[in-house]
């Protein structure tokens, strides 16, 4: 019970201290969009998505290292652990798709910033993001569907998110959409560089300082890996349950404090496209642990039901295919966040017991 409540401390702790890195990390993030002249939902399903994917980009990356495959648990234990940033891609991918998108429309609806019976409009960045999540986590459910992830298919998942993020600096400025937020802010940034050296100077120390913060997210997702594994050996769960549950959650704590600013501002388009582009960033380093060491993963959970799995994955390209066709076919009504709010808490619940 000690250990059980020690590890829920670490992982609200944990929230608390991604809250407070949130608020530099979106203005950083935003800058540097706004200093390469990017529209906001641009700079949104790029920039921001990446800073807030980071937590699980840290966890995949520590899965590969010795300090997650140490000898400390054997056998299935061990494999889990090895596999457990690809599972928090994952289920992530699911709170940022349902859980953090529904909840902030949810909040508009309540602030009475959405006519509930309106249709779900989206920009160009949002049905490219959308459109490459489909792509990604499609690929990503054909590949696990053996329950291995190759060097290959590790990297092919890497190309397909580095083709996501050119795509998003290109098409956008080709079909020339405007964005008046981005012509405002210019006025207060842009034009108050008067020189190319200042300009370099600006966009250097705010790279330098965005990739501080990220790296800071470091130290807190390792001691949310710890945790986890630890509040799994303890019987509540198994790692994969653990996951689902509160991990996962904790590692998207990011995308629902930007949701949250991107809602009482009523960004509408920036919301969508930070959601969509930070499961893109997410699933392209699902693999990252093939491809450091060299080696096949294996991807499983020691739950109740481990065949259930690939099944919790697949809803992932389901629902994305149905949200692109429903925001193309101009289908989907803001009204329809609180169904699929209810969904959600079905999906976590459900495979806490179950994986």
């Amino acid at each position: 019970m000690i250990t059980i409540i020690s590890g829920l401390f670490v992982l609200g702790a944990s929230c608390y201290i991604l809250f407070l890195i949130s608020d530099p990390l979106e203005e950083l993030g935003g800058k540097i969009g706004k200093l390469l002249k990017l529209p906001e939902a641009v700079i949104a399903s790029t920039f921001q998505a990446l800073a807030t994917s980071g937590p699980e980009i840290v966890m995949a990356i520590l899965a590969a290292t010795a300090v997650i495959t140490s000898e400390a648990f054997r056998s299935l234990q061990l494999g889990e652990k090895a596999c457990s940033g690809c599972l928090n891609m994952s289920f992530s991918a699911m709170d940022n798709l349902l859980g953090i998108g529904a909840v902030a429309i949810v909040m508009l609806l309540k602030m009475r910033r959405l006519n509930p019976d309106e249709f779900i409009p989206a920009k160009t960045s949002t049905i490219i993001s959308l459109v490459f999540y489909v792509i990604i986590s499609g690929s990503f459910t054909g590949i696990i569907l053996n329950g291995i992830i190759t060097v290959f298919e590790a990297v092919v998942l890497m190309v397909i998110g580095g083709f996501f993020v050119l795509c998003q600096f290109i098409i956008p400025k080709v079909v020339q959409e405007k964005n008046i937020e981005q012509e405002d802010v210019e006025d207060s940034i842009l034009l108050n560089i008067n020189s190319r050296k200042q300009y370099i100077k600006q966009f250097i120390v705010s790279l330098i300082q965005y990739s501080f913060l990220i790296f800071a997210l470091v130290i807190f997702v390792r001691l949310c890996l710890e945790a986890t594994f630890n509040m799994a050996i303890a019987g509540l769960a198994s790692v994969g349950g653990v996951l689902i549950m509160f991990t996962s959650y904790v590692s998207s704590f990011p995308e629902f404090m930007l949701s949250y600013r991107y809602a009482i501002n009523n960004k509408k388009n920036a919301l969508l496209g930070m959601l969509f582009g930070s499961n893109v960033i997410d699933l392209a380093f699902a693999g990252f642990r093939a491809v450091w060491l060299g080696e096949n993963m294996n991807i499983y959970t020691t739950g109740l039901f481990p065949d259930l799995l690939i099944y919790y994955i697949l809803a992932l390209p389901i629902l994305g295919s149905l949200i692109l066709w429903g925001l193309v076919k101009k289908r989907i009504k803001w009204r329809y966040a609180k169904p699929a709010l209810a969904f959600y808490v079905a999906y976590i619940v459900s495979g806490f017991f179950l994986l």
